[in-house]
């Protein structure tokens, strides 16, 4: 229970943090120096801060697919948190987008979190350590390969794969260094395994963001990359869950239509908020 709670809270901040930022670019008229000094940066980028610890206490004790699944719902937050913030009644689609977003999320969460059980004995030693992290390569590389035979908007896909694929494998990064921190600081720090897992989430997290931010650049419409994004990464982290910490995902019919629903719902929403206009307020501050 607490990983869900650690999970929705980190969805929150992360939403609070996109629009705080945003505000701030908005008002400056561009992302410069003079950001450090906006009190909306500061507030984003400590939002941004715990945002990333809640989700490793999340990644520390809950399955890798049901936290990803959650942190997608940030989304969400974001466009409440926007709506708050200049104070207007949304569309109705928007609010569709919210309820569909939140709901779809949530229930992917649940449904993920009982089908979730984790092997006693440990990852399975027949599939390599190396092999989640050898998927994602193939993965961005066919992302790249695509992007660069495909020029302008159709190439945004190809970005938005590498991208998603990046944050899974960066999510269970994560996840490694909060499962064996907490119990063998000392020792932790001298691991050249966990070493070398936090030197590659260091350079795999930051090549995801910038990803992202090409891939919505290209794209006439943030809704289909956003989606892609927010397809690939779950997937890949509970793939990469399977192999490094023995967690195996059962799902009987039941479970299987809920999920496909709840997938259904958080992709609908998805497409809704991200299409959205936005809010008179930030329109009219982002043409000042």
């Amino acid at each position: 229970m607490l990983a869900v709670a650690s999970a929705v809270v980190s969805a929150v901040a992360a939403g609070v943090a996109v629009v705080a930022q945003q505000r701030a670019a908005h008002e400056l008229g561009g992302a410069d120096r003079r950001l450090l000094r906006s009190r909306w940066w500061l507030a984003g980028t400590g939002a941004s801060v715990l945002a990333v610890a809640l989700q490793a206490a999340a990644l520390s004790n809950g399955p890798l697919g049901m936290v990803q699944a959650l942190l997608a719902g940030a989304v969400a937050w974001a466009a409440i948190g926007e709506t708050l913030l200049v104070r207007r009644v949304p569309p109705p689609a928007t609010v569709l987008g919210m309820g569909l977003a939140v709901a779809g999320t949530g229930s992917l969460a649940v449904l993920l979190n009982s089908a979730t059980t984790t092997d006693p004995g440990g990852p399975h030693s027949q599939i390599p350590v190396g092999a989640p992290v050898a998927a994602v390569a193939v993965l961005v590389v066919l992302g790249l390969w695509w992007t660069q035979r495909h020029p302008g908007a159709a190439g945004a896909p190809g970005l938005a794969l590498a991208c998603g694929a990046g944050y899974g494998l960066a999510a269970a990064l994560l996840a490694v260094l909060a499962r064996a921190l907490p119990a063998d600081l000392g020792g932790a720090l001298g691991d050249p395994t966990l070493i070398l897992a936090a030197v590659t989430l260091v350079i795999v997290g930051p090549t995801a963001f910038v990803l992202s931010q090409h891939a919505l650049a290209r794209a006439h419409h943030a809704g289909p990359p956003m989606t892609l994004i927010l397809l690939a990464d779950p997937v890949v982290a509970t793939a990469t869950g399977a192999v490094w910490f023995g967690e195996h995902v059962s799902l009987d019919p039941p479970t299987l239509v809920g999920v496909l629903l709840g997938l259904g719902a958080s992709i609908t929403g998805t497409l809704l908020l991200t299409d959205s206009p936005a809010p008179a307020g930030l329109r009219s501050s982002r043409s000042a």
